[in-house]
């Protein structure tokens, strides 16, 4: 037997020291446990890093859902456009009628029968102009909303679509 430190030690077994040792170690964890400052500093980091991680994808994604509404109401008023360039020119039967004001007449009655959507709010035709070719061009303008900017921008964003579509003066086959 020997005394180390007020406890006493068999050394041949060793049985009394490994108590000891087992009973030092759950007294230092424990104190460890109670003092902050000797607790671990990396311990608990991972939360604040969970949460900025999953307030960014949120963000990367509402961004994205933005920007794919927009593009698509912009898609939307491009083929509106599209529509009444092409109903125009089916609108006008010999090139005789293809002119300016006749075309805008055309236009304006076109955006009259058909409602855009709720997509957009303000669609104003801009411009509708005739060519040489008896190409007819119209250019339309319109506000739209999309989902989550609606909350940045209240007033929504101006959008512009050109459409375009050629009077076919001769019967048979296209040689454009």
């Amino acid at each position: 037997m020997r005394r180390v430190g007020g406890l006493v030690m068999l050394i041949p077994n060793g049985l009394l020291a490994r108590a000891n040792m087992k009973i030092r170690a759950r007294v230092q964890s424990r104190a460890l446990a109670a003092d902050p400052i000797a607790s671990d500093p990396e311990e608990g980091s991972i939360a604040p890093l969970i949460v900025g991680m999953l307030a960014l994808l949120l963000l990367i994604g509402s961004v994205t859902v933005a920007i794919t509404g927009a593009y698509l109401q912009t898609q939307h008023l491009q083929d509106v456009a599209d529509a009444q360039a092409n109903s125009i020119t089916r609108t006008m039967r010999t090139p005789d009628e293809a002119s300016g004001s006749a075309a805008w007449e055309y236009a304006s009655a076109y955006l009259t029968e058909v409602q855009p959507g709720q997509d957009f709010h303000a669609v104003r035709l801009e411009n509708v102009s005739v060519d040489s070719d008896h190409g007819v061009h119209v250019y339309l303008s319109a506000r739209i909303r999309p989902p989550l900017l609606s909350i940045l921008v209240p007033d929504g964003i101006e959008v512009t679509a050109h459409g375009s579509s050629r009077l076919k003066t001769s019967q048979g086959p296209s040689t454009d």
